[in-house]
């Protein structure tokens, strides 16, 4: 019989003993594999998700981490919003003079520039050519300081810093009535797909796998479609054309309510493994048209004033005021007027600098430049600010932010699981060597009958290795089993907190050999080459059922045969 069969049937002898030690084991093991592979996922899709494309996000004063966390992952709630001219402070002139031509300000200065017109029009030729040339200098005298106050045609005060700005809207949710799973809802621009990329190495941009982006407004849904990521398409059961209708505020808080309009899905995005597969994507012109979205102004006498010096009326859907409620589109339909750039604000800007930097030093320049306060001088254009806004912008860099949440937080949390765990597999490790050792009292009468048929020293010692080894790589085996199996338990949980998804197959991310054995000088393309800690486990448990087994196994060695035949 060899040696393998030999210890097999030596641990089925003990097999509660034995059994009791897997046990261990695998325990041990099962909170190793866990902690390396949920950290080490979720840590890498975090991490992956540092080369976004954009490496400035501008919001309201307070924590930058919460806003980094907020804005990048979704985890948290804004802290306050700042007013929407600060995301036109990054615009070029075509934007901003489209932007603004709907301003409570710029609507009320044209209004003037027609009255105007028609004072100067009633006098007929009483006046001579004087006179009109004297209306006329008046006039553009007027209409020089009418665009000098608005500064409509000038470029953003950072638009030479900027390659793309996109401004997010947060604060509703969509809740499935089936299953009473929240997603958050994030309002945004079409620029959201077509110009920011997940990654700025690879450039790649969103795509879909069904449908398309929204537009800002189009013939058949208006202001109000939506776009919904991968992981709210399928838990949800949704399709291209169902309408959803957000809730106001946290749908567990007192004060969360229903908003009648509703968005149609016009796309899906494919699966990213990004925070962005558990978003719903609302036209941004859509979600300030809402209930309770529209912030009031401190004058608000001048919002009945439209482009068409129509009466404005009161919107039946969203419950507010609005210059001017609807307009004819090109195609004859109706539709509605952009919501005025007074009432509007936005929880934050996501800010790619110009391309122009390859090494990076705007994203270090600007912040402080910001949180300085310049942004506020902006807001001088237009006097009709709304009531209570918050001034104040804070700008940070977002990879620096995460980087900083993983030094302080998560890589210590992750030091002490795995010390915990490392200590439960010791304990294992040292089980083996009592289990194995307290037999040997009632062995050695085995041992010497072995002797006596023809067995060597080293072969009775290789016996007493062998049977530690089976049974550190039964629960190292039984272990990584039970460990894959509970982050398959917890991948629901985890996908729905963080976006990343786990699955039973999903191994701990590689660590390059070099980083193992730092100590030693091996080839580059070797050291480069990366192993799932995870692979090492079994490995590594040999090794210890090795050193514990060797005391027992020398004591087998030293077993005299005479004075044990004798018993």
């Amino acid at each position: 019989m060899n040696v393998l069969k030999i210890a097999w049937r030596s641990i089925q002898h003990r097999g509660l003993g034995s059994l009791l030690t897997v046990v261990s084991m695998a325990l041990g093991v099962m909170m190793v594999v866990a902690v390396l592979t949920i950290h080490g996922v979720v840590s890498q899709s975090f991490k992956n998700n540092n080369s976004f494309g954009y490496n400035i996000l501008v919001g309201a004063r307070g924590g930058g981490l919460q806003l980094t966390v907020n804005t990048v992952y979704y985890l948290s709630k804004p802290v306050e919003n700042i007013p929407y001219e600060y995301y036109l402070a990054f615009c070029d002139e075509e934007t901003r003079k489209y932007e603004l031509q709907h301003s409570i300000a710029h609507v009320a200065q044209q209004h003037e520039a027609k009255t105007l017109a028609l004072a100067i029009a009633s006098q007929g030729n009483a006046g001579g050519l004087a006179e009109a040339l004297t209306n006329e200098l008046t006039k553009a005298s007027f209409d020089y300081q009418q665009a000098a106050s608005t500064k409509i045609s000038n470029a953003g005060l950072y638009r030479r810093y900027t390659d793309i700005a996109v401004p997010i809207c947060l604060g509703d949710y969509y809740v499935d009535e089936e299953t009473g799973a929240a997603f958050r809802c994030v309002g945004t621009k079409p620029d959201f797909f077509d110009k920011l990329v997940l990654d700025v190495d690879t450039e790649e941009k969103f795509s879909f796998s069904q449908g398309r982006a929204f537009k800002e407004f189009g013939p058949d849904h208006g202001f109000y479609e939506c776009v919904v990521g991968a992981v709210v398409a399928k838990r949800c059961g949704l399709q291209l054309g169902d309408v959803l209708q957000p809730t106001h505020g946290d749908p567990n808080s007192a004060g969360a309510h229903i908003h009648k309009q509703g968005f149609t899905i016009v796309g899906i995005v494919d699966r990213t493994g990004t925070p962005h597969d558990r978003v719903v994507f609302l036209n941004m012109e859509g979600f300030f048209l809402m209930e309770d979205h529209a912030k009031p102004v401190e004058d608000d006498s001048l919002l009945g004033i439209n482009q068409n010096e129509e009466e404005a009326e009161t919107d039946a859907d969203a419950g507010q005021h609005v210059a001017a409620s609807e307009e004819a589109a090109p195609d004859g339909s109706l539709r509605r007027i952009p919501l005025p750039i007074e009432q509007r604000e936005v929880t934050s800007i996501l800010v790619r600098t110009s391309r122009d930097d390859p090494y990076g030093t705007l994203s270090t320049f600007l912040p402080p430049q910001i949180n300085q306060g310049d942004l506020e001088t902006v807001l001088d254009w237009s006097p009709y600010r709304p009531e209570r806004s918050q001034k104040a912008a804070q700008a940070v860099n977002p990879i620096e932010q995460i980087t900083s949440l993983f030094q302080v937080f998560v890589d210590p949390v992750r030091w002490l699981l795995l010390g915990l765990t490392l200590m439960i597999c010791i304990v294992s490790a040292i089980s083996i060597l009592v289990g194995i050792y307290n037999s040997m009292s009632q062995r050695t009468g085995e041992i010497a009958v072995m002797r006596a048929l023809g067995a060597g020293r080293w072969k009775v010692m290789a016996i007493m290795l062998c049977e530690s080894i089976l049974l550190a790589v039964a629960g190292g085996a039984l272990g990584w089993f039970a460990g894959h199996t509970l982050n398959a338990a917890l991948g629901p949980i985890v996908e729905n907190r963080t976006g990343v998804s786990l699955g039973f197959f999903d191994f701990a991310p590689g660590i390059p050999l070099g980083y193992l054995t730092s100590g030693l000088s091996l080839p580059q393309a070797l050291a480069r080459l990366s192993i799932s800690p995870e692979l090492l486990i079994i490995p590594a448990l040999v090794l210890v059922a090795i050193f514990v087994g060797i005391y027992p196994a020398i004591t087998a060695y030293r077993t005299d045969v005479s004075k044990s035949l004798g018993k």
